[in-house]
């Protein structure tokens, strides 16, 4: 769930910064309703997947930024994902998972994009991201295909318990769930 607000804020990010010929220094960006962002993980008995859904989530993402060399930096870029947002699948997972990320204290993760950098042959985004009230720092290597608008992809694997997150167990303890998860995302962006 962490990576995946990581990823949907690289990607925010590392559109800005491909079209900072274009852009001015304060943007908004929207996020497509058809992009997609999930976060993957498994089980010791199979794999799960859970959903985040765009169609309730504030699209438009305010964006102040400053190019210095091959960088550009982001001030106060925070996207903001609901954990009500994320369907896994069917009612008992959604509760466990909420119950997983402390939703009832916790109701967002927050993604804080910090800097975007393009290298020769990658690009590379500097997130913060904060799930449970705790706040972690990641370069997430991304994918940009420009089009009529901007296609950002990528993964991230993410451990869990670096947030302060027990893997859940079920069943009296036979099922037990991965603390290492997945965050694919496919962000279709543009500029508002």
């Amino acid at each position: 769930m962490k990576k995946i607000i990581i990823l949907i804020g690289v990607s925010l990010f590392l559109f800005s910064f491909t079209k900072i010929n274009v852009f001015k220094n304060d943007t908004i960006i929207k996020i497509d309703e058809e992009s997609k962002l999930e976060i993957i993980g498994s089980t010791n008995v199979n794999k799960f997947k859970c959903d985040f859904n765009f169609l309730d989530f504030d699209k438009t993402v305010p964006l102040s930024f400053q190019k210095k060399d091959n960088k550009i930096y982001f001030k106060e870029a925070i996207l903001k994902l609901g954990n009500s947002c994320f369907d896994c699948g069917n009612k008992v997972m959604n509760k466990d998972f909420n119950k997983l990320l402390k939703s009832n204290k916790f109701p967002q993760i927050l993604l804080n994009l910090k800097e975007v950098e393009k290298k020769e042959t990658t690009t590379e985004a500097l997130v913060e991201m904060t799930i449970a009230g705790v706040s972690k720092k990641y370069k997430v290597p991304v994918t940009i295909e420009e089009n009529e608008v901007f296609l950002v992809s990528g993964n991230l694997h993410l451990n869990i318990e670096d947030y302060n997150l027990e893997a859940p167990k079920k069943m009296l303890g036979i099922i037990v769930v991965s603390e290492m998860i997945n965050i694919h995302f496919n962000l279709i962006l543009k500029e508002c």
